[in-house]
């Protein structure tokens, strides 16, 4: 019993640490400047350093160590590689990047406390106990990852699967008279049912333009944002377009075909490796069995005979 209520305390407090250094270690700008304007335009709170108005739930040097050794910090490359993932997977919100964060370091405290018990006392070597109590920790941390990254790769997969239709329609209302802008809306109107994660992206792309951004800066979030190389193909023919004054309606339909062009080639030599792939299950799993099928009454028979004799 207090070995149960001493794991049980563990765990609760590892998650009271990751919850609050989550908190600590992303604090809102647009809170900050909130707090402020109900305290009154007092010139001592607005010239107070931010780093004051952030919950002291650890000191600053040991955070600061922490990030530092973890590399965590906000302008870090490991910071700005999963907050990239995060917009290709679809997350825009604010908290996404310190919800994750403390959920790698939750998952890599709370794991093996969670799973160690059960091992415990089974006879396994002090070694292979550590060993496990190591891979428990490395998989809690880079679950979080792994998962936001299958997000993000069929978020993508979704995007591919209906650019070369949303195309089409882009070249059918450039055609009919209307602009760029109005030719997205459209497309984002009619693929939120069929194909939401493109229908959302033309939204932002409208959203951008209409806000005052021009057009090619919005046209390269777009690229950014997918992380879809036919996305940054068509972002490049339309910002070309754009410049030079071209046809639009022509560059659409040449990109279009290309789309389709090399989704039929893809297709082609994913059927042209199918024989290869085949050839192992074959050997191993197919080939045995029809052996004995066939060789299996002959080596009775042959058994049998010898024994008569």
């Amino acid at each position: 019993m207090p070995l149960k209520a001493i794991i049980f305390g563990l765990v609760i407090g590892s998650a009271v640490f990751c919850l609050g250094y989550a908190l600590y270690f992303l604090d809102s700008k647009v809170r900050r400047r909130l707090r402020r304007q109900e305290q009154g335009p007092r010139k001592k709170e607005l010239l107070r350093l931010p780093e004051e108005e952030k919950a002291a739930f650890l000191p600053p040097g040991m955070a600061a160590k922490l990030e530092e050794k973890l590399g965590l910090k906000k302008d870090s490359p490991k910071v700005r590689e999963l907050k990239k993932i995060l917009q290709r997977a679809g997350i825009y919100r604010e908290r996404a990047l310190s919800l994750v964060l403390g959920l790698k370091l939750g998952l890599g405290a709370a794991l093996p406390l969670l799973v160690m018990p059960f091992i415990w006392g089974r006879g396994l070597s002090p070694l292979l106990l550590a060993g496990m109590f190591s891979l428990l920790i490395i998989v809690g941390y880079f679950l979080p990852t792994v998962v936001v990254r299958h997000m993000m790769e069929a978020r993508q997969a979704k995007i591919k699967k209906g650019l070369p239709d949303a195309l089409d329609l882009l070249v059918v209302c450039v055609e009919a008279g209307q602009g760029l802008n109005g030719a997205l809306k459209r497309v984002a109107e009619d693929f939120k049912l069929s194909n939401p994660p493109l229908a959302r992206e033309f939204d932002l792309v409208n959203l951008e333009i209409t806000a005052g951004l021009e057009r090619e800066q919005a046209l390269r979030n777009l690229a950014e944002r997918t992380g879809v190389e036919e996305v940054e193909s068509l972002c490049s023919i339309l910002i070309q377009s754009d410049r030079f004054g071209t046809s639009m309606a022509t560059a659409l339909r040449v990109q279009s075909e290309t789309l389709r062009t090399k989704r039929r080639q893809k297709l082609e030599e994913q059927a042209a490796k199918t024989p290869v792939k085949l050839l192992f299950p074959l050997l191993l799993c197919i080939f045995p069995a029809v052996m004995v099928v066939i060789l299996g009454p002959a080596v009775i028979r042959i058994m049998e005979t010898l024994i008569k004799k």
